[in-house]
């Protein structure tokens, strides 16, 4: 891709967050209380923390390691560094008790900050690599259910704008079925927020069976959707919830799509251009 991009360093919170649903239970307990105790945390020593969140010494090493620290200095000294304000992962859940005003302040400011973190955690080489795929790929296949299924619709508008063809499929049955016919000049794109969804992670791994190139998008790098792609792009959302659902996951994977799109755009102008043009010109007769 003309241009290169670089990647930025990762926050270590964002992190955590990315990776708690797939640490084991103790070092789970580990992450949950740095994330809501971050400030405390860069004050304590090794023991002090272990037995705040009653696990052994040897769990809070360990968890350190997973997180991609070097030891527990160094996740300290990279914890403090996050300590500022502007560094908050966390935003409050929508309660029952809560006004009209303040519930849309809390979806929009969940909203604001899972674009913010999206950002920061966004790895542009694997960007560029999804970008090169799409556009060499014969037949692209998307596959999403559940709130992912708007995200899949939304790829595919965008794909088609800048001339890749593609067709998004919600139905389980119908995943499976289109994903048995790909070859190794297909693509195929899995989304699911929380990299869990047995749908899509079978669909997937069809697909991948066939030969065809896999991308995954997902709130958790960690994910079994995740970790079963050959590319994979992820959001970094917030866990606050809105009634059991969580705020700024689907704004969070509309913005990668928009950001893989100009990726695209970036890739081929002239063709987009024509393609644009091409659009536009068939929209106008229609209309008229």
């Amino acid at each position: 891709m003309a241009g290169s991009l670089s990647t930025p360093t990762t926050s270590l919170l964002l992190t955590i967050r990315g990776l708690l649903p797939a640490l084991n239970e103790q070092e789970q307990k580990v992450g949950q209380y740095v994330l809501d105790h971050a400030d405390e945390v860069i004050h304590l020593v090794m023991s002090d923390l272990a037995e705040r969140c009653a696990v052994s010494d040897t769990t809070v090493f360990r968890f350190c390691r997973r997180v991609r620290t070097d030891g527990y200095q160094d996740f300290k000294i990279r914890l403090a560094l996050e300590s500022e304000p502007d560094h908050t992962t966390t935003y409050a859940s929508i309660t029952d008790g809560d006004s009209v005003a303040q519930a849309a302040r809390k979806v929009i400011a969940a909203d604001v900050k899972a674009l913010e973190d999206t950002l920061k955690v966004l790895d542009l080489a694997a960007l560029e690599r999804a970008a090169d795929a799409l556009l060499a790929a014969r037949r692209v296949d998307i596959y999403g259910s559940g709130g992912g299924a708007i995200a899949a619709l939304e790829l595919q508008y965008k794909l088609m704008r800048v001339g890749v063809r593609a067709v998004p499929h919600t139905d389980g049955e119908m995943q499976v079925i289109s994903a048995t016919l790909l070859t190794p000049a297909d693509l195929a794109i899995g989304i699911s927020h929380s990299g869990e969804s047995h749908d899509v992670l079978r669909a997937l791994g069809v697909a991948r069976q066939a030969g065809a190139t896999t991308i995954a998008i997902t709130n958790h790098p960690a994910s079994p959707l995740a970790k079963s792609a050959d590319i994979c792009l992820h959001t970094a959302a917030q866990e606050a919830l809105a009634h059991g659902y969580p705020l700024g996951a689907r704004v969070a994977q509309v913005a990668l799509i928009d950001v893989l799109y100009a990726a695209l755009a970036l890739q081929c102008p002239s063709e987009v251009e024509r393609s644009q043009v091409r659009i536009a010109d068939a929209l106008l007769i229609r209309l008229s």
